[in-house]
C-alpha cells in the first residue's frame, strides 16, 4: 500500500491558526473562515495574543495554551515572526505546519537565509512544513480547507499541485463556474521543505484522485521528481506545466550537445522518462486534466466529428491531425445509418455536418450511430448556438448519449456567458466541455497520449558489457590533475574505447615525420586533424584533412594545418557511411541528458535532434533514433541500404552509461559517428569531452 507523506495535512484531529484575525481584510481571517464554514470535522483553535472569541471559538493567546488534539498549525504571520512561531509549534509538539507568509527565498539572499532558519527549526523538532509563500491545502473529501482563497472546489477526481497560489485560486474559481471538481489542492509556495515530489507521492496514495495536474516553477531535485512521477503514472495520469523552460540568456558551450540542450529539452526528456504529459500553458493544463478525469483513452486514433457548423468542424479536423490523430473513414453502412438519423441534406462523410437546423433527437440518433461504428475510436461534438435550440438542451442530449459509451466523447459549445450552464451540464455527465474545436482536439489528443504511456513497458536500462569505468575514471582524474578543462582528441578517443565504443586507430604527432611514422603503423589512408588549445570545432577553421593516401600527402597536410607548438591527430580513415551525432550533457536539474541526430557540420543548423535522460534502455535509444531525420535515413530511403541502427543504439546506451558512471564529464560529443550499412558497425571519429 502506498504511504501518503502528507496524510496529517489532510486529516489532522485539530488545526491551530496562528495569527488569527477578526478583520475580514486579513488573510488569516480567510483561513479561519474557510476552516469553520467548509465543514472541517476536527477542532479549530484560533491563536492571537489578544485572546477573545472568533466565529464562536475561543481564541488562545499562545500556541502553548492550545489544548489537545492539535496536529497541524497554519501560520499566518509576517516573515519575521514565522520562524519564532514555528519554533513554538515544535516546542508544543506539533509536527506539521503550513506557512502562508511571503518574504523568503523569493526575495533573494536575505530571504534564503530566513528559509534556512525554518529548515533548521524543522530539523530540530521533526516538523514537516508546506511553504512558505503558499496558500495552503484543500481536501474536498476530508473535508479540510486551510487556504484563504474565495471558493471551495466541488468534489471531483483531479488532484492539483501548484507552486503558485494565484494559479490555485484562479483555477478553483474557473472550476466552480463550469462544474469541475477536485480531490485535493496542494499549494507548495517556495517548497523549502516538502516539495513537488512529496505532493505527487501524496496524490498517488489518495483514493479520490484519478488524475494529477501540476504547475511547476522549480525543482530542487529533478531526479527525485522523475522517480515520484514514474511511480504515480504507473496508475494515474500526470499533466505538467513547467514555467521557465525557455531561458532568454545563453551560455558559452564547447559541444554541439551543450548548444542544443537546455531547460526545455531536459524537461521534456524528464517527462518522457516519468510518463508525464507536458503542456504549454494554463489553458492546456485544465483542458487536458478534465479530459483525463472524465473519459478513457481511445482504442485507436480514428476520430469522428458531429456538428451543425462546417467551418468550426473544419478547424477541428485540422486540430485532430495536429494531435497525432486522424479523421475516421466512415464505411458505406455507417453513412447509410447516418442518413436515416440526420436531417435531410446532411453531409454524412466525416465531419458529419447536420447543417443549421438539427433537432435534439438528431444529435441523439447520430451519436448512437457514430459511437457504435467499428471504424470510430472517439467523437468530437461541435455545436454553434442558434435561435431554435438552447446550448443547455444540446448539452443535456450530448451528455446522456455519451455517458454510457466507453469511447471518449468531447464537446465544443462556443459562445459567451450563457455557455457556463451547458458546460456544467456536460461535466455532470462526464463529458469534457471546450470553447473551441482546437481545445476539444487537445482533449482527445491527451487521452490518446495517456493510452500510449499506459501501454509502454516499464523497462529499465539493461547492463552493458565491454565497459571499464575504473580505467575511464583514472584517465579523467589524470586530466583534472593536469588542470585540463577538456580532453584532447586522442584522450577523448581513448576514453570512448574504455566504454566499448568503436574508434579508428589514432595517435598524436608533434612533427610531420612523427605523423608519417604513425600512419605507417596504423595504415593508410588517414585523416589529419589539428589539435590546439581552445580549438574545439576543427572543421570551422580548416583544421581537418581527409583521405591522405601516402606519406607525401600527409607531410604536406601537416605543414599546412599544424602550427608551431601544436599537434596533429593522425587517424585511420573510417569506412564511408552516414554521419550522425551522439552526445550528452549534464543538466543541473535532471542530470545527464543524451542527444541523437544528424551529425557533421550542420547539426546546430538543422536542430533535428532527440533527447533522453541517461542511462538509456534499449527501447528508449531506439525511440530516439526513430524520432529524427537521421533515423529515417538509417532505415533506408530511395533505394539506399539501411544503416546499422543496432550499432547506433549501442553507442547511445554506452554514452548514456558513461555519463551516469563518470560525474567528471560535463559534456561529450561523438560528432560524427559514422554509421556503416547494417551489420558493419559505427565509428566515433571525433570525440570531444568537456570536464
Amino acid at each position: 500500500m502506498v504511504t501518503d507523506p502528507l496524510h496529517i495535512f489532510f486529516h489532522p484531529r485539530g488545526v491551530a491558526v496562528l495569527g488569527a484575525s477578526a478583520n475580514p481584510t486579513k488573510l488569516s481571517y480567510g483561513v479561519l473562515h474557510n476552516l469553520v464554514t467548509h465543514d472541517y470535522p476536527g477542532h479549530v483553535y484560533p491563536v492571537n495574543p489578544k485572546g477573545g472569541e472568533m466565529f464562536g471559538l475561543r481564541v488562545y493567546p499562545s500556541i502553548a495554551e492550545v489544548p489537545d488534539p492539535v496536529d497541524l498549525a497554519v501560520i499566518v504571520l509576517s516573515a519575521g515572526q514565522t520562524v519564532e512561531a514555528l519554533t513554538e509549534c515544535g516546542e508544543r509538539g506539533i509536527r506539521a505546519a503550513v506557512l502562508i507568509a511571503s518574504g523568503f527565498g523569493e526575495l533573494g539572499a536575505s530571504g534564503r537565509e530566513r528559509e534556512e532558519q525554518l529548515r533548521a527549526v524543522a530539523r530540530r523538532y521533526g516538523i514537516r512544513f508546506i511553504g512558505p509563500n503558499c496558500v495552503g491545502v484543500i481536501d474536498t473529501y476530508a473535508p479540510i480547507d486551510t487556504t484563504f482563497v474565495r471558493t471551495m472546489p466541488m468534489q471531483g477526481s483531479i488532484g492539483f499541485v501548484s507552486h503558485s497560489g494565484a494559479v490555485c485560486g484562479g483555477t478553483m474559481d474557473w472550476a466552480n463556474a463550469v462544474g469541475v471538481g477536485f480531490s485535493r489542492i496542494i499549494s507548495l509556495g517556495n517548497q523549502a521543505d516538502l516539495d513537488v515530489a512529496d505532493a505527487l507521492e501524496s496524490l498517488a496514495a489518495d483514493a479520490h484522485t484519478r488524475v494529477v495536474a501540476a504547475y511547476i516553477e522549480g525543482l530542487p531535485d529533478g531526479r527525485r521528481f522523475v522517480e515520484a512521477a514514474r511511480r504515480l503514472t504507473a496508475h494515474k495520469p500526470l499533466v505538467v506545466l513547467k514555467a521557465g523552460r525557455t531561458p532568454s540568456g545563453t551560455r558559452a558551450v564547447a559541444s554541439h550537445t551543450g548548444a542544443l540542450a537546455g531547460a526545455e529539452q531536459a524537461f521534456l526528456a524528464a517527462c518522457r522518462r516519468a510518463g508525464a504529459i507536458p503542456v504549454e500553458n494554463l489553458e492546456e493544463l485544465v483542458d487536458a486534466s478534465i479530459a483525463l478525469a472524465y473519459r478513457q483513452p481511445p482504442a485507436g486514433p480514428r476520430m469522428a466529428i458531429l456538428t451543425n457548423a462546417g467551418g468550426p468542424a473544419a478547424v477541428g479536423a485540422d486540430a485532430i491531425d495536429r494531435q497525432g490523430l486522424r479523421l475516421a473513414d466512415l464505411s458505406p453502412a455507417t453513412q447509410e445509418r447516418l442518413r436515416a438519423a440526420c436531417p435531410p441534406g446532411a453531409m454524412v462523410g466525416n465531419p458529419v455536418d447536420m447543417l443549421g437546423g438539427p433537432h435534439l433527437e438528431h444529435y441523439t440518433a447520430a451519436m448512437e450511430v457514430l459511437l457504435k461504428a467499428p471504424e470510430v475510436d472517439g467523437l468530437m461534438v461541435v455545436f454553434v448556438p442558434q435561435a431554435i435550440m438552447p446550448p443547455h438542451d444540446v448539452a443535456v442530449t450530448v451528455g446522456r448519449a455519451a455517458e454510457t459509451s466507453p469511447r471518449p466523447v468531447v464537446c465544443c459549445i462556443s459562445g459567451g456567458g450563457g455557455i457556463r450552464a451547458a458546460a456544467r451540464t456536460l461535466h455532470a455527465h462526464s463529458v469534457p466541455h471546450y470553447l473551441t474545436p482546437a481545445r476539444a482536439a487537445l482533449g482527445l489528443g491527451t487521452l490518446w497520449r495517456w493510452g500510449q504511456v499506459r501501454a509502454r513497458p516499464a523497462d529499465e536500462p539493461e547492463p552493458l558489457s565491454g565497459a571499464d569505468p575504473q580505467r575511464a575514471a583514472r584517465l579523467l582524474e589524470a586530466a583534472q590533475v593536469a588542470g585540463l578543462s577538456a580532453l584532447d582528441a586522442q584522450a577523448g578517443a581513448e576514453l570512448a574505447a574504455t566504454y566499448g565504443l568503436s574508434v579508428p586507430p589514432s595517435g598524436l604527432a608533434a612533427s610531420a615525420e612523427q605523423a608519417a611514422a604513425l600512419a605507417e603503423r596504423i595504415g593508410y589512408p588517414v585523416a589529419l586533424k589539428r589539435v590546439a588549445p581552445g580549438l574545439v570545432h576543427k572543421a570551422d577553421v580548416g583544421g581537418v584533412a581527409l583521405g591522405l593516401a601516402d606519406a607525401a600527402a600527409l607531410r604536406a597536410a601537416f605543414e599546412r594545418l599544424v602550427g608551431p607548438g601544436e599537434h596533429g591527430l593522425v587517424q585511420r580513415m573510417a569506412p564511408a557511411g552516414l554521419e550522425v551525432i551522439v552526445g550528452a550533457q549534464r543538466d543541473p536539474q535532471f542530470g545527464p541528458l543524451v542527444m541523437f541526430g544528424l551529425g557533421g557540420i550542420f547539426v546546430e543548423v538543422l536542430r533535428d535532434v532527440a533527447f533522453r535522460l541517461a542511462p538509456l534502455s534499449e527501447r528508449e535509444a531506439r525511440e530516439m533514433v526513430a524520432e529524427t531525420a537521421a533515423g529515417r535515413l538509417l532505415a533506408g530511403v530511395r533505394g539506399q541500404p539501411p544503416g546499422d541502427t543496432v550499432a547506433v543504439v549501442d553507442a547511445l546506451r554506452r554514452v548514456g552509461q558513461m555519463m551516469s558512471d563518470l560525474p567528471a564529464i560535463a559534456e561529450i560529443d561523438l560528432n560524427p559517428l559514422i554509421v556503416g550499412p547494417s551489420g558493419a558497425g559505427a565509428w566515433a571519429v571525433d570525440v570531444r569531452v568537456v570536464l
